[in-house]
This record gives C-alpha cells, sequence and structure tokens, in this order.
C-alpha cells in the first residue's frame, strides 16, 4: 500500500511538473507568434534595388519616398582630395565645387558562415529613425560574443541611390523596394562586410517596458547627473533605475554633473560613453534573462516582450535562446568590443556627421583575429 501510494505521489509531481512546463511553453509560443514579425531578405533587396537604380526617381530614402529621412545632401564622386580641417570639420572652401571625394571605408566581405548577426534597433517616437544600432557577432567557432554600437550620425553611403546618409535615417526605407530594417541592414553590411541574418526593432516605449518587466538596472554615478535634453535626472550613487530612467541613461549624449556645487559637462562625454552605457544595460538584461526562477517567469516575461518589439520573419524561439543563452556568463570584462574610430565632419548644407576614419575590418581585427585568415 505504501509503495502504491508513493507511486501515484511522484506521478502526481510529475504530472504536475509536465502541466507548468507545458502552460509556460505555450505562453512563449503564444508571445513569440503574437510579436510583430517583419519580412526580411537584404539579398532580395538589394536585387530590387539593382532593377531599379534605372529609374532613380524610385529610390528615395525615407518612408514618403522624398528623402525626407535624409537630412544632407548626396555627395558624388570627383577626382577631388578629401581634407579634414584641425578641428575635425570640412573646410568650407568654395574654390572646391560642389562635391568632394569621400574615403572608401568600405569592408571585404567576410565568409557568411563565419558568425550569426544581429542588428538590435532602437527606433524613435517616430519609427523611421534608428537612435541606437548595435551589431552583435556570434562567431561560428563558439568563442565570446563581439558588440560594435554604431553612432547613429554615422555617414555612409547607402544603397537606395547611392546616397550618403546618417545611417540613422536608412531606417526610413527605401520607397518600394526595401524596408526600414532591410535597408539599415544593408548600409551596415557595405561597411562592415558582414552579411545580417537577423533585426530586432524596439522603440523608447517598448524598451522602458522591457527595464520595467525585468525589475530594472542598476546605474551608477559619483555625482547628481542630469541631462535635460535625454530627460536624466537621477542622484549621486547607485540606483535600480526604472525603464523610463534607463530609457534617458542610455540616450544622453550631454550629461552634467553636480560637482561642489556647480552644474557643469561630464568631461569626455561622447558617442563612446553613451555606448558604453547601452552595452552595460544590455549584459544585465542578459543576465537577467539567464537567471530566471522559474518557467513560468519565463513566460510572463515573453509576453510582456512580445508587445514591445519587431522581429524578422526568420527569427525564431531557437534563435532568441541561443542569443540569451550566449551571454549568460559574459560581464563586462570578458565582451569583446569593437571600437569605431570617426571624425566629426559637416556637410556643406551645415549637417554635424561622423565620417569613419578606419574601416570596420581593421577594428573588428582587433579583437577577433581569425578575421585576417
Amino acid at each position: 500500500m505504501t509503495h502504491s501510494r508513493t507511486i501515484r505521489i511522484l506521478l502526481s509531481i510529475a504530472s504536475g511538473i509536465l502541466f507548468v512546463v507545458a502552460v509556460a511553453g505555450l505562453r512563449v509560443g503564444m508571445a513569440y507568434w503574437s510579436i510583430d514579425r517583419d519580412e526580411f531578405d537584404p539579398d532580395a533587396a538589394r536585387e530590387r534595388i539593382e532593377e531599379a537604380a534605372g529609374d532613380s526617381s524610385a529610390l528615395n530614402n525615407g518612408p514618403d519616398g522624398d528623402g525626407s529621412q535624409t537630412d544632407s545632401d548626396p555627395l558624388f564622386l570627383n577626382d577631388l582630395d578629401f581634407e579634414l580641417t584641425d578641428d575635425g570639420l570640412a573646410p568650407e572652401n568654395p574654390d572646391i565645387g560642389e562635391h568632394i571625394v569621400l574615403p572608401d571605408m568600405s569592408s571585404p566581405r567576410l565568409p557568411d558562415n563565419m558568425f550569426t548577426s544581429y542588428v538590435l534597433i532602437g527606433a524613435d517616437l517616430s519609427g523611421y529613425l534608428a537612435d541606437t544600432i548595435i551589431l552583435v557577432l556570434l562567431p561560428s567557432d563558439g568563442s565570446v560574443p563581439i558588440l560594435a554600437s554604431l553612432p547613429r550620425d554615422l555617414y555612409l553611403p547607402t544603397a537606395c541611390g547611392g546616397e550618403y546618409a546618417r545611417i540613422n535615417s536608412t531606417l526610413g526605407g527605401c520607397k518600394g523596394v526595401a524596408s526600414g530594417p532591410e535597408l539599415l541592414s544593408l548600409t551596415v553590411e557595405d561597411f562592415t562586410g558582414i552579411s545580417i541574418d537577423h533585426f530586432a526593432q524596439v522603440g523608447f516605449t517598448g524598451f522602458a517596458q522591457i527595464i520595467d518587466v525585468l525589475g530594472g538596472v542598476q546605474v551608477c554615478v559619483d555625482y547628481p547627473t542630469r541631462d535635460i535634453k535625454a530627460e536624466l535626472d537621477i542622484e549621486a550613487g547607485c540606483i535600480q533605475a526604472d525603464g523610463a530612467t534607463t530609457l534617458a541613461w542610455v540616450r544622453s549624449r550631454s550629461p552634467e554633473q553636480l560637482v561642489d556645487g556647480v552644474w557643469g559637462r561630464v568631461s569626455g562625454a561622447s558617442d563612446f560613453s553613451r555606448q558604453s552605457h547601452q552595452h552595460d544595460v544590455l549584459l544585465q538584461l542578459f543576465s537577467k534573462m539567464s537567471s530566471f526562477g522559474s518557467l513560468t517567469a519565463v513566460g510572463e516575461v515573453a509576453q510582456q516582450v512580445a508587445n514591445s518589439a519587431r522581429l524578422d520573419s526568420a527569427f525564431s524561439i531557437g534563435d532568441a535562446v541561443s542569443l540569451a543563452w550566449s551571454y549568460r556568463s559574459v560581464d563586462s570584462s570578458s565582451l569583446k568590443v569593437v571600437r569605431l574610430s570617426y571624425e566629426n565632419y559637416r556637410t556643406f548644407d551645415g549637417a554635424q556627421v561622423l565620417l569613419p576614419s578606419v574601416t570596420f575590418a581593421e577594428s573588428l581585427v582587433k579583437v577577433y583575429p581569425a578575421i585576417a585568415g
């Protein structure tokens, strides 16, 4: 009797576990299929762009097809040399003509099987400008993942009509032939030499919601810090920042700190420090996702994230799990980060942008020598 009762108890426990697993799996599955999903085929988009190249009026950046998302004039190649002045700005010399040559900073194409690549896009409120662009590379040799943040003001040639534009504006797409994520990915591909496999996009509101669902992240500063444009205002010390505060933290480009009773610009603040904040938050998020206490918690978070993100149509649950799993034990000291080099440049219509001063391949080889062959 005792033996029979023990078996029944064990069967009941096993059934309960299976039920929990099934419910959690169902919630994750429902969340996955409820995420907004976009068709994503950069290679096909490139072919469509090339086919339409004969009709220049058909190739325009921006959702309206009128170049409205490109806030600088296209630059055409000629035989003039490109130089920067001592302050890093292009010389405004009418004698050099209307157009100047920009150096070719594209990288040689790397084998497709070298990395699985993801572009993480943080879109602004309009949905047509990328405020944050992070390239995540998972090496096929199983080594530590690689991160590279691409500044939103990076000035690159685009596949859409061959125009130069801020990379953030490519999220507006190329009318009728390439979606925003496709055009942005093609621009990244041409610059880095790496084919893009997947993308994930989240807006400001969605980012804040994801942070809140995961319980916030830690932000530490030595002095009271503010950034009026980014709506950042935090006290000295470490805080568990909610979604709104974390969003302001990763967007801050002009922080000020209160030192000895005087507010002053943070020394050395730049896109590099902004990127450092983004990487740190990303690591904290993956750490949280890899330490869930239960399958039920996984299901709850998956449902919340589903309301905040967009994925490409081929981004499977396995891909998402693989990405999170790859980061489970990675910390800031071991993470490989590609440090880009760029210089300030002013276009002829006065737009302030950034030009790469070395190729992406030259920067990547420093953290991943295997690309040298």
